[in-house]
């Protein structure tokens, strides 16, 4: 990786890749029809992305305005072995003053941390080099020629948000450096099919409205108040119900806050589920389900405000302020720690390994060591058995970080973008997009990471929960 360049209207990653001859000495060429893509039939540059820690975006590749074509070099599918190619892909505009990025590929290459962005313009002639195999010899260096595609006239279209999720037994606050949304959970606030609070909810609620004067800028109108039910019951019924339930929690938002803000309320029925129901837990799935949602735009830096000139993020400090994006890490941590497992229900071995979480602007980075073991079968494609089920559409939500001893209070995986409310497993987070990347063989081990919220800076060590693998004590370098 060398570097991104700030064009004018876009973002221009630039990196070299190498085909090493180092298995086979009488191997002359690499045949790789997708080497990019996020599948076989995928020939753009899908799986490439670029992630800025400080301002908690994402970004796509950005692509013309059919949405079918990646702009960039070429794909080349017919390598030379031990050639240097040159290559492009081009990302939406970055922020006037980032200065460092990290770019998450697919497949076991991981993370890339602290990649300079530097700024620079399109060269007056495009690179234009030939890529038949029989122009090229081992040790030339090839600049790939770029697609003739025009890039989209919208490329922000290609930069989402992340979303930090931190929960605890009675909440589940899921922030982006704009926006913030309490999710209460509705069983702590109210009994069975009622809309009138508990006296447990009085201290919860109390929290809230604390947390709300401090984050929530009044300037930016409306707080939200939005009821959910479970899927029990008539629509009519759980529309009421959902209706009656957020204006209770409005009410004590507005007694709380005075007429500082402003405030709207709705009730959504059972439209829009977390998770779905009917499974084998359907209970649990219904009780994540009900719940009452609190947002609103969040403070920025240097706002007035009462009590405080930083935001909180919450009642006990849970999340710190972001550190500096991470340098370029040339090697991992040493594994601190290992553990084995019986995935699909006792029938696919395989060994944790894990190495020291490391800060990256707002998010702690957990690398871990993925090995199958010599008994049982594997883990196939179509089953995900290190997620969560309240987190669908991940590879890894079921590892979550909580820090001190508190075991209340869980740092889950960074979600990208918002939560589908229709195919709840179209989420995506931020971490290995797929496990197993390939069939592992027996003693193969594949390199992962996940991205979780970062707590407070002065935190050294975290207590990592990773599933069937059990706990880990881990530092945090």
């Amino acid at each position: 990786m060398h570097h991104v360049e700030r064009w004018e209207d876009r973002s221009v990653l630039r990196f070299t890749v190498t085909p090493l001859n180092d298995q086979d000495e009488d191997r002359e060429d690499l045949i790789l029809p997708a080497p990019f893509g996020t599948g076989a039939l995928d020939r753009q540059h899908s799986a490439f992305n670029l992630v800025d820690p400080l301002e908690q975006a994402f970004y796509s590749p950005v692509r013309d305005e059919s949405g079918e074509t990646t702009i960039g070099s070429e794909v080349v599918p017919h390598w030379v072995m031990d050639a240097d190619y040159e290559y492009q892909v081009h990302f939406p505009p970055l922020p006037e003053d980032t200065e460092r990025i990290t770019l998450v590929v697919n497949g076991s290459f991981g993370e890339f941390t602290g990649i300079p962005v530097i700024d620079g313009e399109p060269p007056a002639e495009p690179p234009g080099d030939s890529v038949d195999p029989s122009d090229i010899n081992p040790g030339d260096t090839v600049a790939v020629p770029l697609r003739e595609a025009e890039m989209t006239s919208e490329p922000e279209d290609y930069a989402r948000d992340l979303y930090s999720i931190i929960e605890d037994s009675s909440r589940t606050r899921t922030s982006t450096t704009d926006e913030e949304t309490i999710g209460l959970h509705a069983d702590v606030l109210f009994d069975f099919d009622e809309a009138t609070l508990t006296p447990e909810a009085e201290d919860v609620l109390a929290e809230v409205v604390q947390e709300t004067r401090e984050n929530a800028d009044p300037s930016r109108p409306p707080i939200r108040v939005v009821g959910h039910t479970d899927g029990r019951g008539s629509e009519d019924y759980n529309q009421d119900l959902s209706e009656r339930r957020a204006q209770a929690v409005l009410d004590v938002l507005e007694e709380g806050l005075g007429t500082e803000y402003e405030y709207e309320t709705e009730g959504r029925g059972a439209e829009e589920p977390l998770v779905e129901e009917g499974g084998a837990d359907d209970e649990e799935a219904r009780a994540t389900n009900r719940r009452v949602e609190i947002s609103y735009k969040i403070r920025q830096p240097g706002d007035a405000r009462t009590g405080t000139e930083q935001r909180t993020g919450s009642l006990d400090g849970r999340t710190g302020a972001a550190a500096p994006p991470a340098p370029f890490r040339a090697e991992d941590g040493e594994v601190i720690d290992t553990a084995e497992a019986g995935l699909v229900q006792g029938n696919a071995e395989y060994e944790l390994g894990v190495r020291p979480l490391y800060r990256d602007g707002a998010y702690l980075v957990g690398v871990f060591d993925i090995r199958h073991m010599d008994t049982g079968g594997t883990v196939p494609p179509v089953l995900r058995p290190l997620n969560s089920r309240d987190y669908p559409g991940g590879w890894f939500t079921a590892f979550n970080l909580t820090v001190g001893g508190n075991e209340d209070v869980r740092y889950r995986a960074v979600r990208v973008g918002p939560r589908p409310t229709e195919d709840l497993e179209r989420a995506r987070y931020l971490s290995t997009p797929q496990w197993p990347v390939q069939p592992l063989e027996t003693g193969h081990t594949e390199r992962v990471f996940v991205y979780f919220p970062a707590p407070p800076t002065e935190t050294d060590a975290v207590t990592l929960h990773a599933a069937d693998f059990g706990t880990f004590e881990v530092p945090v370098e």
